[in-house]
């Protein structure tokens, strides 16, 4: 019989959506080094997908809900981060090949990106949300230690430049479409309720 973790199912499959989904968001909390070390390196990016835009949905959701249920705020937003984390991990996954000549493909750089993105679903929580956002900071910092064996100096200047390009392509989305930027300057203050005002 072969040992306990073992016969775990890291991976998150939509055919078993709760109990996959608690089990990976458990790994994720629990053992992040385990959980990203066991993913599979040559599957598509179905799964890690479908996680994706779980996360991103909810965590889109509740930051919408908080504005009062300002639906063109949740299709912002919920576009912008899928946007950013396919970005994000082309870009990433660029860095990291030509730089430090990995020769993991594709899809497991992603896999990190979506699977960090697990601690967005609480990023809309006030006092919680700084604490959401380093560690999925910290998860991509594991997963390209365990994933693409990289050194931690090495995964610190990765993730140094997957923040940079996400924050340059939010900005950029912000000041492309006009009327989302009352809505995320009311984000940053509540106060403020028209631009310019």
């Amino acid at each position: 019989m072969q040992p306990q973790d073992k016969e775990k199912t890291v991976e998150f499959y939509p055919a078993r959506f709760f109990e996959s989904f608690m089990g990976v968001g458990k790994e994720l909390i629990f053992r992040p080094r385990f959980f990203f070390r066991q993913l599979p390196h040559k599957e598509d990016l179905k799964n890690p997908f479908v996680f994706l835009l779980v996360c991103t949905f909810l965590a889109s959701l509740f930051m919408a809900n908080l504005r009062n249920g300002d639906y063109n705020l949740f299709f912002i937003l919920l576009f912008a981060n899928i946007a950013s984390s396919f970005v994000g991990s082309f870009v990433m996954h660029g860095f990291i090949s030509i730089i430090f000549g990995s020769k993991v493909p594709f899809a497991s750089t992603f896999r990190i990106i979506a699977y960090a993105s697990f601690m967005d679903i609480g990023s809309w929580i006030p006092a919680f949300g700084p604490i959401a956002y380093f560690y999925g900071l910290y998860l991509i910092f594991i997963g390209l230690q365990e994933v693409h064996q990289l050194k931690p100096r090495q995964a610190g200047a990765a993730v140094i430049s997957i923040i940079i390009i996400i924050t340059l392509l939010l900005l950029f989305l912000v000041f492309m479409a006009p009327e989302s930027l009352n809505e995320g300057i009311k984000l940053i203050n509540p106060e403020n309720t028209e631009f310019g005002s």
